[in-house]
């Protein structure tokens, strides 16, 4: 029942959701065809792939709550799994724009019609979570969004000074928010669990970690994530002191 209820959510999301108007937030010019079929096929495709691997390291039994930073139309698949595969309860939080507006209204429409209570995108700021309280902790191609952190895109990607560098933003500046926002997130790891992230970050976040009182036994293997195609690792994690 729980993956016939998933197949439901997604079959009427991605009839829902306003792909052009999705795709133009991912692009620069038109982007109307960014998400073709072939596009969206593939969210759900590779989405599976990391349901996959992360059933295998989350908690049993449908206990535990997740955190999703960041996430977006590629992690639709995971959080829809994780609320009606797992029974697991998941907070989404996310910077206000078209596609988090859109998100936010294609899955109430999808909610109503099929009298399910699917998880929402929010905006609120993470400060607003209780410390300590999530055992997995979801950010993935966070810290390298070139909008957001363009010359931390540059450095983590090795393209600062190529061709392919955005050129903007200041490294150190940007170190300083990012280094921020992770120690927020990491605060609120539970005692034990599982960090999703990308290997891009895992260079910010090992060193965090530790300072945090956390221990992270990163696997070898990684899969690449959808859109973007950045290797996510599921790293599990384990308090070793005080917060």
């Amino acid at each position: 029942m729980t993956a016939e209820l998933f197949g439901a959510a997604w079959g009427e999301l991605a009839a829902e959701l306003d792909w052009e108007r999705l795709g133009r937030s991912y692009c620069e010019g038109d982007g109307a065809t960014f998400f073709d079929e072939a596009k969206v096929e593939g969210v759900l495709e590779t989405g599976l792939v990391l349901v996959d691997e992360l059933a295998g390291a989350l908690p049993p039994n449908g206990t535990g709550r997740s955190l999703y930073l960041g996430a977006a139309v590629a992690e639709l698949p995971l959080i829809l799994a994780e609320k009606l595969v797992f029974g697991r309860a998941v907070l989404w939080l996310n910077l206000a724009g078209d596609e988090v507006e859109e998100l936010t209204r294609a899955l109430h429409v999808v909610g109503a019609k099929l009298k399910l209570d699917l998880p929402l995108p929010s905006t609120q700021p993470l400060s607003t979570y209780a410390d300590g309280s999530c055992d997995h902790l979801w950010m993935a191609s966070v810290l390298t969004d070139p909008d957001v952190f363009p010359a931390l895109h540059d450095e983590l990607y090795g393209r600062a000074g190529t061709p392919l560098a955005t050129g903007r933003g200041v490294l150190a500046e940007e170190r300083v928010r990012a280094e921020a926002l992770s120690r927020e997130l990491l605060t609120k790891a539970a005692e034990s669990g599982v960090l999703s992230t990308t290997d891009e970050e895992l260079t910010l976040l090992r060193k965090l970690a530790r300072e945090s009182s956390l221990e992270l036994r990163v696997p070898r293997e990684g899969f690449e994530s959808a859109i973007v195609g950045d290797v996510v690792r599921f790293a599990r994690f384990r308090r070793t002191g005080e917060r």
